[in-house]
């Protein structure tokens, strides 16, 4: 735990130096690069990632050494190929468009795909070691990106380097970082490093799974993009940028949830993933722990915000505070979704997962887009709150016996 708390600490400082030396238009615009970086990498990572510890982990369970092989090969040509129509696909979006502005002049855009493949290459191939339950090895890899980031914005920090470029290097460090680590701990597991190989039962499981989880992911960040590209030419570049930095404040603090969910509860829920009785005795204690231990977190920053946020954010962020408490509401409801999601992908009802996250980014489009008319500024915290509520109702709902709530 002391890497997530590491990596929450280095997110968080970041987001102050980006606050205090680029204002609240800098903070949006490494929201929106954030916001692409997660569409482009939602595929290899998020999808493709989980689905390769999810099938690895049932056949580490069942010591099954070439079914463990041919998961690992199948998933590295998918990586491949997936990373390939993904830089084709950016290649044509960009000449059509200007979704990628303002990283679409000069060598910026170049720049800024290889290193979201190079990034999130690196975030892959550390998701490997959770296949033999390796998560201090996982937890290095990840604490290596954020060095890597910390010192790349220290570089631009000292020559004075322009908000693009500046974003641009924080990509490359933390590819440089991972990569460095994962070169040091390449003799730890000599299984993950396997030629690309392809096994068409193996490869229809993992494309199944990667194609439900990314394409919640990448609905759920371009419904971002647009709400921020709408926010900029709506409300303008200073209150966007406060919305921006609470959103990825809250991103910071879902760091521990989310190494919870991907590194003990995904692999643990995958190998015993067709009992129902053992699943719920194997998530119940976390479960519960995590939900306090973040209802406590709630709490206290709901007291100690005007005394935190300024530690992590320039003074004019915090001037108007009638918001924190949807935020703060919408943030206990969308960390405990994410807990609760594990399960759902788990347990392979991807069909519901899928239906809900759109009907959820159609619900906040929608909810934004009135109530910022209805209320102003503080309508798109009621909106975020809104949305998760929604969420974590509906997931607790379809699944209250399971989880015995």
């Amino acid at each position: 735990m002391a890497s997530v708390g590491f990596r929450a600490v280095s997110a968080l400082a970041i987001g102050k130096w980006i606050a205090l030396s680029f204002g609240p238009l800098g903070t949006a615009l490494f929201g929106q690069l954030m916001n692409l970086y997660s569409t482009f990498s939602s595929v290899p990572y998020d999808g493709l990632g989980r689905a390769m510890v999810k099938e690895g982990s049932l056949a580490q369970k069942s010591d099954d050494k070439v079914g463990t092989k041919q998961i690992l090969g199948t998933s590295y040509s998918l990586l491949i190929f997936l990373f390939c129509s993904l830089w084709s696909i950016a290649i044509v979006i960009s000449y059509f468009t200007n979704w990628f502005e303002p990283f679409q002049s000069g060598g910026y855009f170049i720049w800024m795909i290889l290193g979201f493949g190079a990034l999130a290459s690196a975030y892959f191939f550390g998701m490997t070691f959770l296949i033999w339950q390796k998560t201090n090895i996982q937890a290095i890899i990840a604490s290596g990106l954020s060095v890597g980031g910390i010192i790349s914005i220290l570089f631009a920090h000292f020559f004075q380097l322009e908000i693009q470029l500046t974003l641009l290097f924080f990509i490359s460090g933390q590819t440089l970082g991972g990569f460095l680590v994962l070169f040091l701990f390449r003799n730890s597991i000599p299984q993950i490093w396997v030629r690309p190989d392809w096994n068409p039962e193996l490869g229809k499981k993992l494309i199944n799974f990667t194609f439900a989880f990314s394409i919640t992911i990448l609905i759920s960040q371009i419904g971002n993009y647009v709400l921020v590209h709408w926010a900029l030419n709506t409300i303008g570049s200073e209150k966007t940028g406060l919305w921006t930095a609470m959103n990825r404040l809250a991103d910071v603090f879902n760091i521990p949830i989310l190494a919870i969910a991907n590194t003990i509860l995904l692999p643990l829920i995958s190998g015993i993933s067709s009992h129902a009785t053992e699943v719920r005795n194997t998530i119940k204690p976390i479960f519960i722990r995590s939900l306090a231990a973040l209802g406590l977190g709630i709490i206290f920053l709901f007291f100690m915000y005007p005394a935190i946020l300024p530690l992590f954010f320039s003074a004019e962020f915090v001037a108007d505070s009638q918001w924190i408490a949807w935020q703060l509401s919408g943030d206990f409801f969308k960390s405990s979704t994410y807990l609760i999601s594990i399960l759902i992908l788990a347990l392979g009802h991807t069909r519901f997962y899928v239906w809900l996250e759109i009907g959820s980014v159609i619900l906040i489009l929608c909810l934004s887009f009135f109530l910022f008319h209805q209320f102003g500024f503080i309508g798109m915290f009621m909106a975020h709150c809104i949305r998760f509520l929604f969420y974590w109702a509906a997931i607790v709902m379809r699944y209250r016996k399971l989880l015995l709530l």
